[in-house]
């Protein structure tokens, strides 16, 4: 296969990897998950309890889930997608180690898909 069928394949996977996540999330079907670690079931309910964060999040994911499989702003998704991601790892490998495999793959596709259109982001990234 060449680049660009794995470029859209993943682009697509993690599309509907993070549009199932956010719509699981305002479902509600992600609400109360407990989690070996206390201190990760009181960072997850500290978010919780804001009562505006995980709806807003939810909503990320599935404007950017949107964006990667429809291919519109494709680049813009990818770029506000990151901090989640990096926000996601972060959070399995401080608090909850044992179930961090989805965090860091799909951190690992974000990152792959930005570097695979590291072009359009060169004059972002130009020390001026």
């Amino acid at each position: 296969m060449n680049k660009i069928k794995i470029y859209n394949i993943l682009r697509v996977v993690l599309g509907l990897i993070i549009i199932g996540s956010g719509i699981a999330m305002l479902l509600g079907l992600t609400a109360n998950m407990k989690y070996p670690s206390a201190g990760a079931n009181d960072f997850m309910r500290a978010l919780e309890n804001t009562g505006y964060f995980m709806p807003f999040l939810a909503i990320v994911k599935i404007v950017c889930g949107i964006a990667l499989i429809s291919n519109r702003f494709t680049k813009l998704a990818l770029v506000i997608f990151m901090p989640v991601s990096i926000n996601m790892t972060m959070f399995h490998i401080f608090l909850e180690l044992s179930s961090g495999i989805p965090a860091y793959i799909i951190l690992a596709l974000n990152t792959y898909l930005l570097f695979m259109n590291i072009e359009y982001y060169r004059s972002m990234l130009k020390v001026k």
